[in-house]
């Protein structure tokens, strides 16, 4: 599906700039070209050569801005289709008179992703490809930008073609079984069930990667909890370098939460401050308490602050003995004074299964250390994840992965039962239909519409 029209979009962000750039894509770009850029020496218009001169209005009679232009025609352009792309002062008053004279010359205002929609439909760039560029430009951190960059480049795209050629393979030899009315135990053979075995496999382990590399898109959520007045808000104000949480001596200060992102060696940590956890002495902080519950069980990571100049409480023992997070960080706080216990007084249970740091809020003392731990333990697992050949960052995909994978089970059950193979065949068509999903071979236009829709205007 096509596209006849010519579209035009400011593609870079809004404000003032050195340069600005507006990107017009389909059949009337060398049209337009021509008609609205007056080069400064003979210009030939040779694909992909940048050219010095002035924009004009639509009827030519008055120059608008000076700059470069380059004309890109197709299919060696981002869209597939002839691109012509102007590079003018980064003005928002003139980038916006020189869109409205595009739209005078016969173009229409771009719709949000509609560059990389045509890109997708022209087959410049698969589906899953497309999405990671959006996630490429809304990245937070240098992790989530790298894993999103593999992921253009068809990490994600060479596996799962991998795994679909063994199932097409797979698939073809049942129905040859159909067609020519073999009976699937003769016609059967160890390669075409090894291969089916090696598909579940592969989009098995894409699956079981995803909670580690998602944190690589997503960040980590790592909620910091703790009984009251043990510096909780003052661990968050020392890691934020600045003043995000109101820090008092009065037990149940912080009552709502309080989230600040954070990024250790190019990874992204979303902290979230809780109130301090004891039995509620009102309705108010009652909720609170539900919220840090609700936080805890939803968290990738927990840090745990104790006060270290008080002995533990029976409120330490029970927040210990209650972990479930499977990332924890303990945190004694307080080591600018003197220490009332020592680290052996913590459970075995606990102290085995958790990183143990001393720190002090108040004179930043141990929280290298803690930001260290922190990034090493959090994106350890993810950033391993990255040095295979793919992996899956996108809700969209795991969903798509795991509906393809209880079709290969079924599938699998099937072959094992030396069932007829029309069955088999038919969950093998199935799982190759949601992986096709991922890759838009097979796609609605209402899923394309709400996938593009999400991308910013002028990409």
């Amino acid at each position: 599906m096509r596209d006849p029209d010519t579209i035009a979009a400011i593609a870079t962000p809004w404000g003032a700039s050195g340069v600005g750039i507006i990107r017009v894509s389909g059949p009337l770009s060398q049209t337009v070209a021509r008609r609205m850029f007056r080069s400064a020496a003979d210009c030939p218009w040779e694909s992909h050569h940048l050219y010095r001169g002035d924009f004009l209005t639509a009827d030519g009679r008055a120059v608008l801005d000076e700059g470069l232009a380059v004309l890109m025609r197709k299919p060696r352009s981002f869209t597939g289709e002839d691109v012509f792309e102007i590079h003018a002062h980064g003005n928002p008053v003139i980038l916006q008179a020189i869109l409205e004279e595009l739209m005078k010359a016969g173009c229409r205002p771009a719709a949000p992703g509609e560059f990389s929609k045509r890109a997708f439909l022209n087959g410049r760039m698969d589906l899953s490809q497309a999405e990671a560029l959006a996630s490429m430009i809304a990245a937070r951190s240098q992790a989530a930008y790298t894993a999103s960059l593999f992921q253009l480049k068809g990490s994600l795209t060479h596996r799962i073609d991998s795994i679909r050629l063994k199932l097409i393979d797979a698939l073809a030899h049942l129905e040859v079984s159909m067609d020519f009315d073999v009976d699937v135990v003769s016609s059967q053979t160890p390669q075409e069930t090894r291969q089916v075995d090696d598909a579940a496999d592969g989009v098995a382990r894409l699956i079981a990667a995803y909670d580690s590399t998602r944190r690589l898109s997503e960040g980590a959520g790592v909620v910091i909890a703790g009984r009251p007045n043990v510096g909780k808000s003052s661990l968050l104000n020392a890691l934020a370098g600045e003043q995000k949480a109101i820090v008092t001596d009065i037990p149940g200060t912080t009552r709502d939460l309080i989230t600040h992102p954070l990024v250790l060696d190019g990874f992204l940590v979303r902290l979230t401050d809780t109130a301090g956890i004891r039995a509620p002495q009102d309705d108010i902080e009652k909720e609170g308490i539900n919220l840090v519950q609700n936080e805890l069980s939803r968290a990738d990571g927990v840090i745990l602050v104790l006060d270290g100049s008080r002995p533990l409480t029976d409120e330490d023992r029970t927040l210990l003995s209650n972990l479930r997070c499977p990332l924890v960080f303990i945190v004694i706080n307080k080591s600018d004074l003197t220490a009332a216990w020592r680290e052996d007084s913590l459970p075995p249970s606990v102290a085995g299964k958790a990183s143990v740091i001393r720190i002090s809020a108040k004179t930043g003392d141990g929280l290298d250390l803690l930001k260290n731990e922190l990034s090493k333990t959090l994106a350890g697992s993810a950033r391993h994840e990255t040095r295979t050949d793919a992996f899956v960052l996108s809700l969209r995909h795991k969903l798509l992965l795991e509906q393809s994978l209880a079709a290969l089970r079924a599938a699998q059950e099937h072959l094992a039962r030396n069932v007829s193979p029309e069955l088999a065949a038919f969950e093998l068509r199935e799982a190759i239909g949601r992986l096709d999903e991922i890759t838009g071979r097979q796609i609605g236009e209402d899923v394309l519409d709400r996938i593009f829709s999400g991308f910013c205007i002028g990409k």
